[in-house]
């Protein structure tokens, strides 16, 4: 059996689609776009809910989402797993529709997801187009390797890594 969203584990996978349901939220409230945040669990399980903004005068949701990726690379704590939302366009063959988007990213996995949930705004609030749409894979971490007391950290996240796609290879079988 494998994961229910590759490289992401059940917590990662339900934090992942808490976040697409929020910026759903935070779409319908308003058609200029939401202010891009993170939902983190942190390592004592604690979850925590960021908003990101580049500039007060000259907003932006690319600064915001630079910003927020800015910070999530230095995080202490160490979150177990982060989903990062900010609200776009997304264009499939040639079909431009508004879209929240969600990088995903779980520690000492190989690589993150992205997803996107497409909507339509209508009189009535916004009509979701399908379900959520896995568009690929972010092959750089969103988070810094964890470094304990006495732990080599490239050498112990590697060595959990390639245990993981291990133990991921053997699910696909």
């Amino acid at each position: 059996m494998t994961d229910p969203v590759p490289n992401l584990g059940n917590d990662a996978t339900a934090t992942l689609f808490d976040a697409i349901d929020f910026a759903v939220e935070n779409a319908e409230t308003t058609e200029s776009g939401f202010v891009p945040f993170v939902l983190a669990v942190l390592p004592d399980g604690e979850k925590v809910a960021t908003r990101y903004v580049d500039s007060e005068e000259n907003f932006t949701v690319e600064g915001s989402v630079a910003l927020a990726r800015q910070d999530l690379a230095t995080a202490d704590p160490v979150p177990r797993h982060v989903a990062l939302a900010w609200d776009g366009f997304l264009t499939l063959d040639e079909d431009r529709t508004e879209a929240v988007f969600v990088d995903a990213y779980e520690q000492g996995r190989p690589e993150g997801v992205r997803f996107a949930q497409r909507y339509h705004r209508t009189s009535d609030g916004l009509e979701m187009i399908g379900n959520p749409l896995l568009l690929g894979h972010r092959p750089e971490p969103m988070l810094p390797h964890p470094a304990g007391p006495g732990q080599a950290a490239d050498g112990r996240v590697a060595a959990i890594a390639r245990i993981q796609a291990m133990v991921d290879e053997r699910k696909r079988r």
